[in-house]
């Protein structure tokens, strides 16, 4: 029995994270491996972060006292669920962090691991690249440079470096073109492209008692203080004359008539009962298609790259929103998965063969 780690964005707050990692550790113990997580150390931003620091600013303000208290309460109770509970699933402890090496393989992904040109606290952290465990079989599985561009890394001078590292993983397996481009004009090496394990995971079991005893009601999932007045507005509106409620799971939406904190695989029972999903993340969009929900999603400029390709890959292009009558537009339109079904037990089959090949 080979000891795997996985290398990930485990203890980021937000049930993609949790869910994408689960989902790689189970699929690697149905393998018949012994797997556990390990952290990586965080490294200073090479990045200036003001802007994202006035973002943050902006959303304050753009709530009310009583808003932006609630707004707090829905983080605290989030952040304590996930740290005192969600986290013992994961069998990781909340303050202990393991940072060993003694382990046969290291499986980095997926997730954004190389987004190396974000702020703090992941900035760009060469853990995430390999960088400490060069003596061991280290490979990546759906990882994605996220926003981080082969410009960018060229601007800050870490496009050699990360070359480096790169090379020597004996495999590497990214989740987006975005990706797949980078590596290959760095290294000059055969990627592979893969599925969220979100996608190619078995959640059966864990959802098979689960039971949603609420009806008539939309999911907004976004994150908190992302959608524009305009897109607030609309969505409110478009709820109102559907009759539904407004639900946001583990973020805070002012238009939501809830704002829950429920367990990982309890939302994906609430993504399989609700009537409709109005998204702009990624796992919002794979946690719709999994459960075979009627959803769409809202482009943007900073999520066009890796959710237009995850919705044509899908089969699932035309539930893109480019203008706000798109939303009400899509909710009339039935959707067919059976072909993004299809897709995604080819894409699961295909991901454990690199899988098996490769650990």
């Amino acid at each position: 029995m080979k000891k795997i780690g996985i290398m990930s964005m485990q203890r980021i707050i937000n049930y993609g994270s949790f869910l994408q990692a689960y989902g790689l550790k189970k699929t690697l113990e149905k393998l018949g491996n012994n797997v556990e997580f390990i952290d990586y150390k965080f490294e200073k931003s090479i990045v200036d972060d003001k802007k994202d620091k006035n973002i943050l600013k902006k959303i304050k303000n753009n709530l009310n006292v009583i808003e932006f208290l609630n707004k707090k309460k829905i983080v605290k109770e989030f952040r304590n669920e996930y740290n005192n509970n969600y986290l013992k699933m994961l069998n990781i402890q909340k303050d202990k962090y393991n940072y060993s090496t003694d382990i046969d393989t290291l499986v980095i992904g997926s997730d954004e691991v190389f987004n190396c040109l974000q702020p703090y606290p992941v900035g760009y952290s060469r853990g995430l690249f390999g960088y400490g465990y060069s003596e061991k079989n280290v490979i990546s599985y759906a990882a994605s440079f996220g926003f981080t561009t082969l410009e960018g890394l060229k601007k800050y001078n870490i496009d050699n470096e990360v070359a480096g590292l790169l090379k020597q993983f004996k495999a590497i397996s990214v989740r987006d073109e975005n990706s797949y481009e980078i590596v290959n004009k760095l290294i000059n090496e055969k990627t592979t492209i893969n599925f969220d394990p979100v996608l190619i995971s078995d959640f059966t079991e864990e959802i098979k008692d689960i039971r949603i005893d609420k009806k008539d009601y939309i999911i907004v999932y976004a994150y908190t203080g992302r959608l524009s007045r305009e897109e607030e507005k609309y969505i409110k509106n478009f709820a109102k004359k559907y009759n539904k409620k407004i639900i946001s799971l583990g973020f805070y939406q002012r238009i939501a008539d809830e704002n829950l904190i429920v367990n990982p695989f309890e939302v994906l029972g609430y993504f399989k009962n609700a009537d409709y999903v109005i998204t702009d993340t990624f796992h919002g969009t794979i946690f719709s298609v999994k459960m075979n929900t009627k959803f769409c999603t809202i482009i943007r400029k900073s999520n066009y790259n890796k959710l237009s390709y995850l919705l044509n890959k899908l089969r699932q292009k035309n539930r893109m929103v480019n203008d706000l009558n798109d939303i009400e537009e899509l909710y009339k339109k039935d959707i067919n998965f059976d072909e993004s079904n299809e897709v995604i037990k080819e894409e699961k089959e295909k991901s454990l063969n690199y899988l098996k090949t490769n650990i």
